[in-house]
């Protein structure tokens, strides 16, 4: 996951759905397969939470987990999705919560048609449909609407035109739902983690 991880930090954003699968193999059980921290015994641990509570009253859409990002280069202003990993205000640091809390229950998106995703429900369909471990023809509705087509309505103005970011918030929801997990886990297994992982944005 690490190395991944500092793939994807090199530019190379598609290595999130790599990550996705890992995530799944750690997190997720079902009736069939335990995952990896259920067999270690870990899933009483706190886990980071780093997104900001989600609001059932906002009237707008909500991007709980990652960060916009405005750029203005050659003239040209673009806006993209990035994974914050450390770079975070005082009130989404350092927080842990419990694993069902993390991986099922908060909401992180809510789109401008009310559909709503947990960590869960962007991490599976990633990985199970979307390019992580399998590409499914039909994906679910509400998913491929977020992941394809700016559901959640945030544009970038270029004069009295307005453009979609330059990427969703999928893939870099999944490399922060990593960091996540990975400051988790070497808050748990010191040992194992070498003291180069990169926590912070460039």
């Amino acid at each position: 996951m690490i190395a991944s991880a500092a793939s994807y930090d090199q530019g190379f954003e598609g290595e999130a759905r790599r990550l996705s699968v890992s995530i799944r193999i750690l997190a997720h059980d079902t009736s069939r397969a335990k995952s990896l921290l259920t067999q270690l015994g870990k899933k009483e641990i706190g886990f980071l939470d780093t997104a900001t509570p989600f609001n059932p009253n906002n009237p707008l859409a909500v991007n709980c987990l990652t960060m916009m990002k405005y750029s203005f280069k050659d003239g040209v202003h673009t806006g993209a999705y990035v994974a914050p990993l450390d770079n975070l205000s005082p009130s989404r640091a350092n927080k842990k919560i419990p694993f069902d809390a993390w991986w099922s229950e908060n909401i992180i998106y809510r789109d401008n048609r009310r559909n709503t995703f947990t960590r869960k429900d962007l991490v599976l369909n990633v990985a199970n449909t979307d390019g992580g471990a399998h590409v499914d023809p039909n994906l679910d509705q509400a998913y491929a609407q977020f992941s394809r087509f700016n559901t959640l309505g945030w544009k970038v103005f270029k004069g009295s035109a307005a453009e979609d970011f330059a990427n969703t918030p999928v893939l870099p929801s999944i490399r922060q739902m990593t960091h996540e997990l990975l400051i988790t886990l070497k808050d748990e297994f010191p040992g194992l983690f070498p003291n180069t992982y990169r926590t912070s944005p460039d």
